[in-house]
């Protein structure tokens, strides 16, 4: 979906869009995309994807992530042609064949560069689970070194919620290494993530909105649907191969 000219126009429902198929059903480009430079130093975006399971099954959360890059001009012409695929270290073709997997999990994510770690990094919870990791990697094709970094908390630990789409806001974050700022020690640096906790149900018998507007629904400890924001300290070990230190 490509928006133009849309920043003076306070109604959304008045945007203009025009929209372009990109992959297939058998490999899908909609995880993430980010910027490969510093904000304003470059086009080039890398674009997170996923190809079939081990057991061919379509694409899914349990897919293995891989990665292309493009220029985001070109995207925005609609232009994917143009389009590179990681396939392996320091190889990238012009065709979408034998794509190395990043060892990194994604789905609805995202991925940034941390001056103050050196690092890049993405957050992830594994399906169906209440761990929630942080991923940091001096190079974006890896390799890729996990940190738990948190637990979702009760109510979301039970049935029938599960918890998913966990995104770094490094414009949320207190600048890098203050030391007035409380919980961060000398040397550390803050992330701040969210993720969401929904209801999964069988549809057939009731709907997820049963859940989510069920009364008392709406109590902010309990409702469901509803970004919950987590800060992070965090610091790159030289005595251990974790690759941060994190303090949630």
């Amino acid at each position: 979906i490509v928006l133009k000219d849309v920043a003076d126009i306070d109604a959304p429902r008045q945007w203009q869009y025009t929209t372009y198929d990109v992959g297939s059903a058998d490999l899908t480009w909609f995880s993430s995309v980010f910027f490969a430079d510093s904000p304003g130093e470059g086009d080039m975006v890398y674009i997170f994807g996923h190809g079939k399971g081990a057991d061919g099954s379509l694409p899914s959360q349990n897919s293995d992530t891989v990665l292309a890059r493009a220029s985001l001009q070109n995207l925005l012409e609609q232009d994917w042609a143009k389009t590179e695929y990681w396939t392996t270290p320091g190889v990238w073709s012009a065709q979408p064949e034998d794509l190395k997997a990043l060892g990194l999990p994604s789905w609805e994510t995202t991925c940034n560069w941390s001056e103050a770690l050196g690092r890049w990094y993405s957050f992830n919870i594994p399906a169906f689970t209440t761990d929630i990791f942080l991923h940091t990697a001096e190079d974006i094709t890896g390799e890729w070194i996990k940190t738990k970094v948190f637990n979702v908390p009760y109510p979301f630990v039970q049935s029938p919620w599960i918890s998913y789409a966990a995104k770094a806001h490094p414009e949320l974050a207190r600048s890098d290494r203050r030391r007035d700022s409380p919980g961060l020690a000398d040397g550390d640096c803050e992330l701040v993530f969210s993720f969401i906790s929904n209801a999964w149900v069988d549809t057939s018998v009731v709907t997820s909105g049963n859940i989510l507007f069920a009364p008392g629904g709406m109590e902010f400890h309990q409702r469901g649907y509803w970004p919950r924001f987590v800060r992070v300290a965090a610091r790159i070990s030289a005595e251990t191969s974790s690759g941060a230190r994190c303090i949630a």
